[in-house]
């Protein structure tokens, strides 16, 4: 119970990792807010589990790809909970896979909105919060193709994560003397519907055998838990840093 008093908000908690953040940060003794924009029921699973667990919790849809939308969540967050503790920017899709020089503009701009700027629009509008209780958490979460490029046809999703680390280092520094920190987990290769929907399943075997050196993709809790520690006190002397959890696939 490392977040026992503390509220958080989760964005795209719907299914998959975001779905997986939210329940341990509830077992974690958080009271939770679980954005979603399309799966209204998995939200509403989700808000059960972190109820079962004795904590608070309701789903709020918003569309954080625009920021009228990611204020009006924000309101409902503060108008239930009073407070906002620890936000954790999980929303984001690659979209489409398809080669660089096929990819159409609103392919380009669909996979930033979804992936960037849905994180800086919700970093602003948590920045007021917790500069008023001079404490809080962020913790966004990017991807190993931040690092690496990613795979082929994933340009535009993979840009996005990139520039999610810079955002997160730029706003750790700003924040830094206000006990608010800022840091991003970078899963590997994760089961999730998501992960495979977009990957063809030999390829996905090919590079867990190769490229993963404890031969085994991850589960949505392994980051969940990862982002628990980063929420919590245990890491309050830890901002501006990637927390790669990827099974050695790469190492940096």
């Amino acid at each position: 119970m490392r977040l026992a008093g503390k509220v958080a908000l989760v964005t795209g908690a719907s299914s998959g990792i975001g779905a997986a953040i939210a329940a341990e940060l509830g077992r974690e003794g958080a009271c939770v807010t679980v954005n979603y924009f399309r799966h209204a029921a998995g939200a509403e699973a989700v808000v059960r589990e972190i109820e079962a667990a004795g904590q608070s919790a309701f789903g709020v849809r918003a569309d954080v790809r625009l920021n009228g939308e990611v204020r009006r969540m924000f309101e409902q967050h503060l108008e239930r909970f009073g407070r906002l503790d620890i936000l954790v920017n999980n929303a984001g899709d690659m979209i489409r896979r398809m080669p660089t020089a096929e990819t159409p503009e609103e392919i380009w701009r669909d996979a930033i909105d979804l992936n960037l700027s849905s994180t800086f629009f919700c970093c602003q509008a948590a920045i007021a919060p917790m500069l008023k209780q001079h404490w809080g958490r962020i913790v966004n979460i990017s991807s190993v193709g931040a690092r690496t490029g990613g795979g082929a046809g994933a340009i535009p999703y993979h840009a996005a994560k990139g520039a999610m680390l810079t955002l997160t280092k730029g706003l750790a520094k700003e924040l830094a003397t206000h006990a608010i920190t800022v840091n991003t987990v970078a899963p590997g290769i994760i089961e999730t519907e998501l992960h495979d929907r977009h990957t063809a399943p030999a390829a996905l075997a090919e590079w867990i055998r190769t490229l993963i050196p404890m031969q085994r993709a991850g589960q949505p809790i392994e980051i969940a838990k990862a982002v628990a520690f980063l929420a919590s006190e245990d890491a309050a002397y830890i901002t501006g840093v990637t927390l790669d959890v990827n099974g050695g696939m790469v190492m940096c």
